[in-house]
């Protein structure tokens, strides 16, 4: 029996063993959270939910600690599993928006990209724990995965994929068109190369228009995409989601969708963020050798990953360095400080524990003021 490895088991983590529950596969889930109870709790609710299904999928719950490199080395060295999911995050972006609605609406216009050493840290620490192990397993990063994954493959650590953003984006354009036109949603292809920043942009407070994106509709293998506002297009489909964490359970999807191709070598084509270290999303064919973007003739790589790049700028980040170093925006940096006190330029990867903690502090102190005083 195929072992996969999950750990986190909050929003999207546990929506995963929910539909993976329902699904006749041969893996065996090993389930890991920081909170051996939250662990015991998602397992037994997914496979209790599976018996109406007449399924029994194997889930073993299990405490994981990924500030712990060397034990989750050793678990990860021991199970051999072919894929690895990480969905663990030390601060979640949504508790900005328990803050009164100025105050959220300021922090929120930083960009997400301000809590990159938040997103970045576990992540980081399950991807040296994979390659410490010298397992060759898939590596799919739920956390922030257009801004987290070129970090970690700047330092040689690259997940195979991540999930969300251009795959949340790309089925509802999909889904869009289909309703539009009335054409089947079986004879609509879309490609498309976008940034988290598109995801956001029709969702949260004070993010600004003008990310570059490259967008091709097909309708029966012809290209239609002129018969469209692209813009109107991108800002619409987004808007076909329910606002808040309601999305969570189509990133599941996304996750058990490319999971499912890689381990299964069947060569589907689909979009990833992050595929091998790159920046922002992508079209992309997924088999048993990972993930390989796969482009129409009217984009290249290079001007796919300089949309992308200039995309991250408008989500916080303006530019991850050779050696792996996250230099924020000057807007973003200037909210930071005046909001919450959080007063960093620039951090290395490995300051990315130290500058995550003390944002979370940083966090905890305005959340306090306006929660509690």
């Amino acid at each position: 029996m195929r072992k996969i490895l999950l750990v986190g088991v909050g929003d999207v983590g546990s929506h995963i063993l929910e539909f993976a529950s329902r699904e006749v596969d041969n893996f065996e889930w090993i389930v890991g959270d920081i909170d051996q109870k939250r662990a015991n709790w998602a397992c037994n609710k997914a496979e209790i939910g599976a018996l109406h299904h007449g399924i029994y999928p194997k889930f073993i719950p299990m405490k994981i600690d990924l500030f712990d490199i060397v034990k989750t080395t050793e678990l990860i060295r021991k199970e051999k599993p072919i894929a690895i999911i990480n969905c663990s995050v030390l601060h979640t972006w949504h508790l900005i928006r328990k803050l009164p609605e100025k105050v959220y609406a300021k922090i929120s216009s930083a960009g997400l990209g301000a809590w990159l050493p938040c997103q970045l840290t576990l992540g980081m620490n399950l991807a040296q724990a994979i390659k410490n192990s010298g397992v060759s397993s898939f590596y799919i990063n739920a956390s922030l995965s257009c801004l987290t994954n070129p970090v970690l493959g700047k330092i040689g650590l690259a997940p195979t994929i991540g999930i969300g953003n251009v795959d949340l984006i790309a089925p509802a354009i999909l889904t869009y068109v289909n309703r539009k036109t009335g054409t089947p949603k079986s004879n609509i292809k879309i490609h498309l190369v976008c940034h988290h920043q598109h995801w956001v942009y029709p969702r949260e407070a004070g993010y600004k228009p003008g990310a570059p994106y490259f967008l091709k509709i097909m309708i029966k293998n012809e290209d239609v995409t002129q018969q469209f506002n692209t813009d109107e297009v991108m800002f619409d489909s987004v808007k076909l989601y329910p606002p808040g964490i309601g999305f969570t359970t189509v990133s599941a999807s996304s996750t058990l969708k490319n999971l499912k191709a890689m381990v299964n070598d069947t060569g589907l084509r689909t979009h990833s963020p992050g595929p091998n270290g790159l920046p922002g999303g992508y079209p992309v064919r997924l088999n048993g050798k990972g993930a390989e973007v796969v482009l129409p003739p009217e984009i290249t790589l290079e001007q796919a990953v300089k949309m992308n790049e200039e995309s991250g700028r408008l989500d916080g980040i303006k530019e991850i360095k050779n050696d792996g170093t996250v230099v924020f925006a000057d807007y973003t940096y200037e909210i930071m400080k005046n909001t919450l006190g959080f007063d960093c330029k620039s951090f290395k990867p490995s300051e990315s524990k130290e500058c995550a903690f003390e944002q979370m502090k940083c966090f905890k102190k305005v959340a306090d003021e306006y929660l509690l005083g």
